[in-house]
């Protein structure tokens, strides 16, 4: 059919030499395409191989069914192999729904099989009417831009659904006229699953009371929704690649993200959360919203919990979303630690320097002439040798700490001084202090102690850094 033809090229389905696995049930749709692909095969070189597995729902009728792909397959020479499943026996053990964990296998059986024999393509039967019975479905659940954009013709480079745009009467036509035969799923009349009474009871209802152009118009509209979600996907791509996005967690500046526009911020958030679930599967407008509304929430530290383990922290202007075993790790962001480190504590030799190893910061001291200080450097910093009280020490905040910060009277506590820089308390047990017994001398980056600075009565100096 020119229609197949047509997709196949449009989409660039196959190259040359290409080992296709076709997915065959024995109902019409993947007959007709193990035929079409038969008679294209010399025209793409391409090597076949039938993939059937049965999933023994329907007892005797799976078997026949079985039986009738193994026949169908030898008679046109195309080697067979086969798989068997109980899937009743499967969803007592792990519960599920049944159209979720015959996906599940059935995607599963199609992984080990390309391993198995090599194959780089998997061709599967999807036609136009399941294609708009799809877009349907997602529909009445509320789905957005990416599931209503359908089933793509091409999905990760080796699924392809050469029948995509034929629908199922001119698939039925293409059999009836050559005499090939195949077998009816009879639970396909069974209106139980929302799928069939779609199919059965919905659509027709549409043709023949709203719109006899139901298909031509659903699929023109897919291709449309399709071509607009690819232009938010490379967007979206190309946001997360600029703001070096990803890894074990991902730290976003929120200040950035409200800079883009919300159907961006949206899929950002929706394309982290996928990242860190397993298969990409399960993240819904709930839990996209709830870190949405985080962002925007008036509390600037708080989290949510989210599914398979995951959790959105929100502190001050920074958005971090990570794995729950994952917070105990190292950041990668402005900060060294993220708060759950040991405490950590360095004796200074002056001259020398100091490498904390729980954050990876090297910190080094000399004694200078007083002519090289500057009061206006914020690394290094230069303080007063004779206003220090010996030893000096490196180490994480404790609780009552505090420091007079210069140029003021009074002193203010380490953790007031954190909260007025906007420093999330997942860090703050990352940041070294300089110490001596007497108070805070230097929180690197953001304020030295009033009680070293440089005065016209300062002989020697010591100069701190990190390097």
């Amino acid at each position: 059919m020119i229609k197949v033809f047509r997709t196949i090229e449009r989409n660039v389905m196959f190259e040359p030499g290409d080992r296709v696995g076709v997915a065959v049930s024995g109902g019409v749709d993947s007959v007709a395409l193990l035929h079409l692909l038969s008679m294209l095969s010399d025209e793409y070189r391409l090597e076949l191989f039938v993939l059937h597995l049965n999933h023994g729902i329907r007892g005797s009728e799976s078997d026949r069914d079985e039986a009738f792909v193994v026949t169908l397959g030898e008679s046109m020479g195309i080697p067979i192999d086969v798989g068997k499943i109980s899937i009743p026996a499967l969803m007592e053990k792990l519960g599920g729904s049944l159209e979720d964990v015959c996906r599940k296998e059935r995607y599963a059986f199609f992984e080990r099989m390309a391993r198995k024999h090599a194959l780089n393509k998997i061709a599967l039967g999807h036609n136009l009417n399941d294609q708009i019975e799809t877009v349907i479905m997602r529909f009445l659940r509320g789905s957005g831009l990416e599931g209503l954009r359908g089933m793509l013709p091409v999905r990760d480079g080796i699924y392809v659904r050469p029948l995509i745009d034929v629908t199922r009467e001119e698939i039925l036509s293409f059999l009836e006229n050559r005499g090939i035969r195949f077998v009816t799923d009879s639970s396909n009349r069974e209106n139980i699953f929302l799928r069939n009474r779609v199919r059965n009871a919905l659509i027709p209802e549409l043709k023949a009371l709203y719109n006899v152009k139901l298909e031509e118009n659903i699929g023109r509209m897919v291709d449309i929704l399709r071509s607009e979600d690819d232009f938010i996907r490379e967007s979206t791509e190309k946001i997360m690649s600029d703001w070096e996005i990803g890894g074990e967690s991902a730290e976003i500046d929120i200040r950035k993200l409200e800079t883009v526009h919300p159907a961006l911020q949206w899929r950002v958030i929706k394309t982290l959360l996928e990242g860190y679930s397993p298969e990409r599967n399960g993240i819904g407008y709930l839990h996209i919203k709830s870190v949405v509304d985080l962002i925007k929430s008036s509390n600037p530290s708080a989290s949510v919990d989210l599914p398979f383990n995951l959790r959105a922290l929100r502190q001050y202007d920074m958005l971090i979303i990570s794995p729950a075993e994952g917070w105990g790790k190292r950041s990668s962001g402005k900060y060294a630690s993220d708060g759950r480190e040991n405490d950590f504590s360095y004796t200074v030799e002056v001259p020398g320097s100091v490498e904390i190893r729980e954050t990876g910061v090297r910190m080094r001291f000399d004694v200078v002439d007083v002519s090289e200080a500057s009061i206006r450097s914020s690394n290094p910093v230069f303080m007063d040798y004779g206003s220090i009280s010996f030893p000096l020490v490196v180490r994480n905040i404790r609780p009552g700490d505090r420091i007079q910060p210069l140029g003021m009277k009074g002193t203010k506590k380490i953790k007031e001084l954190f909260i007025d820089k906007k420093v999330p308390k997942l860090h703050r047990k990352g940041i070294a202090l300089l110490v001596d017994p007497k108070s805070t001398l230097w929180v690197p980056g953001m304020v030295l102690s009033d009680r070293v600075k440089i005065t016209n009565t300062t002989e020697k100096v010591v100069k701190a850094e990190i390097i």
